[in-house]
């Protein structure tokens, strides 16, 4: 579950937003990048800045998840201080920022045309008479080329985790889908690739220090559900619905909702 990665972290040192991270979606011709400024060298981060939230995250692991505001005042600290703040927090999401805008731009062209729709506007045929997981699953090298890079296998594996976690979309049909249940699957990937860029950086410990796999399972679930909330929440105050998306506005939306989640997640920490 969650990370796509187990390593020691993310290096303090390294910029805080790689200007890798802001290269323009070569899969998405009408949309650019928001913020997006090749001219301007990222600052390097102080070396230490993960060091007081990755702290406070083990404490958080440490508990066995009992101290559950201490994980979210951790996560609060990370983007509030080690990133920034929400707008830097939104564009270290990298590749998961256009794969979340890919997706929310099938929910858009499903919810005008149907599934059919989405076939013409993908090239791919027969989506309409497979089941909904099957289809998402054979749309995946769309919404998450696969390059190689941690960012990029970070949206990859939101993504998939979040057609895993949707069982229901085992037992419709693709054609027979509402939009608003694409628009589940959208929400649970940019809830998965939050999580797993807040483990890379600063909760890798989750999987490492529980002794027993099932306190480590906890541990994940009850900090998704915290993440999976914030983003919840901000669709709801932004007032997304799948009908509502106009071609060529879905990466000023991803963001919006990124940034959102952000700052909800910085308040529920603020308070802790």
């Amino acid at each position: 579950m969650g990370t796509s990665t187990h390593n020691g972290g993310q290096k303090g040192a390294t910029p805080l937003v790689p200007s890798w991270l802001d290269q323009p979606d070569a899969n998405a011709p009408n949309e650019v990048a928001p913020g997006s400024d090749n001219t301007q060298i990222p600052p390097i981060g102080d070396a230490d800045r993960f060091r007081v939230p990755r702290g406070d995250f083990t404490r958080y692991i440490n508990s066995g998840g009992r101290n559950s505001g201490l994980g979210r005042k951790s996560v609060s600290n990370y983007i509030r201080n080690s990133l920034g703040g929400s707008s830097n927090a939104t564009r270290r999401m990298g590749s998961a920022r256009n794969s979340s805008a890919r997706l929310l731009n099938v929910a858009g062209v499903f919810a005008s045309g149907g599934a059919r729709a989405v076939e013409q506007y993908l090239s791919i045929a027969n989506l309409s008479r497979k089941t909904a997981s099957d289809a998402f699953i054979a749309i995946t090298d769309f919404i998450c080329p696969d390059g190689g890079p941690q960012d990029e296998g970070i949206a990859r594996s939101a993504y998939i985790s979040a057609i895993e976690e949707s069982p229901e979309m085992a037992t419709v049909k693709f054609e027979d889908l509402a939009s608003e249940q694409i628009m589940v699957i959208v929400e649970r990937t940019i809830a998965n690739a939050i999580f797993n860029r807040i483990t890379n950086d600063i909760g890798n410990k989750i999987i490492l220090l529980p002794q027993e796999p099932a306190e480590s399972d906890s541990l994940i679930a009850q900090m998704k559900d915290f993440v999976k909330g914030s983003v919840s929440d901000a669709v709801t105050n932004l007032e997304i619905k799948a009908g509502n998306i106009r071609q060529g506005d879905s990466s000023k939306i991803v963001d919006q909702v990124y940034k959102a989640a952000f700052d909800i997640m910085i308040s529920a920490g603020e308070n802790e």
